[in-house]
């Protein structure tokens, strides 16, 4: 394996930081390894998966869509009480997302106008209900399926998605202001995981030897349209091409008090992965583009993963 090096500001090896929405390439990984073990399709559509999706508008959205973000479902779901938690995040910080169970964001989808489906659109609601849809086909939990095919497997020991009893600690907002960690609940495959930057960097060394459970899932998903010319689309991994004409393969992630990024560089096998506990995640992502055009300027064996 790729030697590892890490770096700490006000933090240690066993600091917890809330992930974000890198949780969602973990559910892709997830979906990957579900493919592989015969438990659905990209073509299997979310009625065929969950039966209380019958007739209702979600019920032929299918599984590629939904990894991609064309599924047509909105961020959050139009809806009185999800509009009400949103607010109350924004004007005092409350988890807009605590206590929404896993069959409350199966519902909540099928209820959904689906709007320009086919077009990338990015959907936590979509994400939320991919990972559930995962859940139900294996006959477990979100949490107890990502320890089992994930976190087990690549020794990602502290690693775990988040409950009211294990959690990171407060974090910060943009601005400064303190923020309670997050629950996520129903919404956990979208960006629920807590993870030290250990446990990260266990994943990416996996991926970059190609051991990773689900390491299909950072292929490109053919014919799916991006929002820009030079990206396509894994199983909710984003592919970029760079200049040099190799590829960055990438995802961020944010919640109230948490920021994060991880990239890839599958052609000099390395790979930069930043957490932080305050919710910016621009910086997050020019701390570790940084950090990558230090690493290519040095033999890839000489650098970490």
């Amino acid at each position: 394996p790729a030697p590892v090096r890490s770096a700490f500001i006000r933090a240690d090896a066993g600091t917890l930081f809330e992930t974000g929405s890198v949780t969602k390439a973990l559910t892709g990984m997830m979906l990957a390894d579900a493919i592989e073990r015969g438990e659905l399709s990209m073509d299997s559509t979310a009625a065929e998966l969950l039966p209380a999706l019958d007739c209702t508008r979600a019920a032929t959205v299918t599984v590629r869509e939904l990894c991609t973000h064309t599924s047509g479902l909105p961020r959050l779901p139009v809806d009185p009480r999800t509009a009400a938690r949103v607010a109350m995040f924004a004007f005092v910080g409350l988890d807009p997302y605590r206590g929404t169970t896993p069959s409350r964001v199966i519902a909540l989808a099928g209820r959904q106008r689906l709007r320009r489906r086919g077009q990338a659109a990015y959907s936590n609601l979509g994400a939320a209900l991919l990972g559930q849809i995962l859940a139900g086909r294996a006959g477990c939990s979100f949490p107890d399926l990502l320890r089992a095919r994930v976190f087990t497997p690549l020794g990602m020991s502290s690693a775990a998605v988040a409950t009211r009893q294990q959690k990171a600690a407060p974090g910060w907002s943009a601005t400064g202001l303190p923020r309670a960690p997050w629950v996520q609940d129903g919404y956990a495959p979208a960006g629920g995981v807590i993870a030290t930057i250990g446990d990260m960097a266990r994943l990416l060394t996996a991926i970059l030897d190609r051991t990773a459970p689900g390491y299909g899932s950072l292929t490109p998903v053919p014919d799916v349209e991006t929002t820009r010319p030079n990206r396509r689309s894994g199983m909710f991994w984003m592919i970029d091409s760079l200049p040099s004409g190799n590829a960055m393969i990438w995802h961020n992630g944010a919640t109230g008090g948490y920021s994060a990024f991880l990239a890839i560089f599958p052609e000099t096998r390395q790979a930069v992965a930043v957490l932080a506990s305050v919710s910016r995640p621009g910086d997050q992502q020019r701390i570790a583009l940084g950090l990558a055009r230090s690493l290519v300027k040095h033999p890839p064996g000489d650098q970490p993963g």
